[in-house]
């Protein structure tokens, strides 16, 4: 498997268990500290709180590409397979419109002066890696729509030629 290949595979699932994995310990680790000490780390609620929106926007990413967000499929069962086809991929192109006015906000907030030179209160980390979030996340999905897209339209075609 070429690496282009495993991280079109991979990238997603690696990404969110590693953060979930992170932040989750962190967690357990500030609550046991509380527990066993009564003091807790200052800073592990910025991390968790950076890790989790990470977490979060990737997550949404992978569910598109697994195809497992939810929907509401009670009109579109009564289409034809055609029709049905065809609505899931005018959803796909409203859904990454949806996402690229997302990324395009979320980079006006990313370049926005006012959160260049803003920094974290206790980590001091920059505050443009939590603005970061948006516009990676909705590039993700978008990446991914794209190929569902693609996927969807190679299929239709497929099954129209036959």
């Amino acid at each position: 498997m070429t690496p282009l290949r495993w991280l079109n595979e991979n990238i997603e699932k690696v990404l969110t268990a590693t953060l979930l994995l992170l932040f989750s310990g962190l967690m357990i680790i500030n609550v046991a500290m509380l527990f066993l000490i009564q003091t807790a780390l200052a800073w592990a609620s910025e991390a968790v709180l950076l890790m989790f929106v990470f977490f979060v926007w990737i997550g949404i990413s992978y569910a598109f590409k697994e195809r497992k967000h939810i929907s509401v499929t009670a009109l579109v069962e009564r289409l034809p397979a055609a029709g049905q086809k065809v609505h899931g991929i005018v959803v796909n192109l409203l859904i990454m419109a949806f996402f690229i006015m997302l990324a395009k906000v979320g980079l006006e907030w990313l370049l926005n002066p006012a959160v260049q030179n803003k920094s974290s209160l206790l980590l001091g980390y920059p505050m443009w890696l939590f603005y970061a979030s948006a516009p990676v996340g909705a590039a993700l999905s978008i990446f991914r729509l794209v190929q569902n897209s693609i996927q969807d339209i190679r299929g239709m075609l497929e099954t129209g030629a036959k």
